[in-house]
């Protein structure tokens, strides 16, 4: 009787710590929302929780960003701006956050990311509608 409730003990005490890491609110941290021109865009990937519920929902954008620091670490950029290359057109978001995604039209653009007063430019960026393009971009 002793060791059957030992083994009950043990079990509870396994399924509770198993249980206290499950997270409540995965996607509490993740930011969604439109850009100025109506885009819309989701950024965090914080943890690997909200890096899952992200990816539950990255078929509906064209664009997924992934921020690294000069140790391959992940960083969060102080801002993001995308500019169409066939017009004018320019977005900026802050992002505060190592994911990004975004959808936009189809066509060309070029990436700016800020980190800390440092800039990475990524060129001839080409994007089509229901097709996910994912860029590492490191600062260093």
């Amino acid at each position: 009787v002793r060791a059957a409730l030992l083994a009950i003990a043990v079990w509870l005490a396994i399924a509770a710590a198993a249980h206290s890491h499950t997270p409540s609110f995965p996607e509490s941290n993740i930011t969604r929302g439109r850009t100025a021109a109506g885009h819309p865009y989701q950024s965090g990937g914080i943890s690997t929780d909200e890096q899952r519920a992200m990816e539950r929902v990255s078929n509906s954008y064209n664009l997924k960003l992934v921020f690294a620091g000069g140790t391959g670490t992940f960083a969060a950029p102080d801002f993001v701006v995308i500019g169409a290359n066939h017009d004018r057109a320019v977005e900026r978001v802050a992002v505060n956050a190592p994911w990004f995604y975004i959808r936009l039209p189809s066509g060309g653009y070029t990436i700016l990311a800020r980190f800390a007063g440092r800039i990475v430019l990524i060129r001839d960026v080409y994007l089509q509608e229901g097709r996910l393009r994912m860029y590492r971009v490191r600062a260093d």
